[in-house]
């Protein structure tokens, strides 16, 4: 499916001439969207352009600018993904926010760690609570007030307005969570505990189980692999658990 629009926006470039390569096997990335919704349920949506990613069929980067193969080579055009979490985490604290793993197929240019590709499909969703919203968003309104030393008041009001456009804003429950997962048909998580802006050691060694497990048998789970299947449902358990072990500060959690 072509939406007509581009995913990203036209920073970080790459140098070069000519069309992307293309990728005949997926690569696998993370990224994040808005949490939507039409008439059919809860749907993924581009967060710099709004543009709802079709369930169950590709979503096809067109370029706004123009290029008649997107991404191009000399243009920001493409679907995004990045390597690892830290770029993505402190967005994922936004109310409305899903954090996803994604395979890339077809032209893929490589950029500054991650990718810009032409075919994109979610392999998995991860939603924050409501609650990690709000401690994250309490300690974001902090850290601005001591860098911008803003008085006591200013920042009572910061915070009251922040905090109502928060319960303005889409939160996903469990069954929202749930009913997304099953549209996609793919693994769909509500993620709970303060989330932190960077991730641990614990947290970057289980990401990249998930995206490694996510590329290794994609292949194997179209085809119906159960085996394949179990092993990345481990994987992103194992994410989800340590993404959620501030919630329960005393809940032991192996590396």
């Amino acid at each position: 499916m072509t939406d007509g629009v581009t995913d990203g926006v036209t920073d970080g470039v790459t140098d070069g001439v000519g069309e992307a390569p293309d990728t005949a096997v997926p690569v696998v990335g993370w990224r994040v969207w808005r949490l939507g919704g039409d008439r059919t349920g809860p749907e993924l949506v581009s967060p710099a352009v709004t543009a709802g990613w079709p369930a169950r069929t590709a979503m096809t980067a067109a370029c706004r600018r123009g290029c008649p193969s997107a991404p191009a080579w000399d243009c920001g055009c493409g679907l995004y993904a990045t390597t690892t979490l830290d770029l993505l985490l402190p967005s994922f604290t936004d109310a409305g926010a899903v954090l996803g793993c994604v395979a890339l197929w077809g032209r893929v240019v490589e950029a500054d760690r991650g990718w810009r590709a032409e075919h994109a499909y979610p392999l998995l969703a991860l939603a924050p609570r409501p609650d990690a919203v709000a401690q994250a968003l309490e300690r974001s309104l902090t850290e601005q007030a001591l860098e911008r030393y803003l008085s006591r008041g200013a920042l009572r009001v910061q915070r009251v307005r922040l905090l109502a456009r928060l319960r303005s804003s889409a939160r996903p429950d469990a069954d929202v969570v749930h009913a997304l997962g099953t549209r996609y048909g793919v693994p769909a998580h509500l993620v709970g505990g303060a989330l932190p802006s960077v991730p641990d050691a614990v947290v970057a060694r289980r990401a990249e189980a998930v995206r490694d497990e996510a590329a290794r048998g994609l292949a194997a789970r179209r085809l119906g692999d159960a085996h394949a299947r179990r092993r990345f449902d481990r994987a992103v358990e194992d994410l989800v658990a340590a993404l959620g072990r501030r919630a329960d500060p005393g809940s032991p959690i192996s590396a």
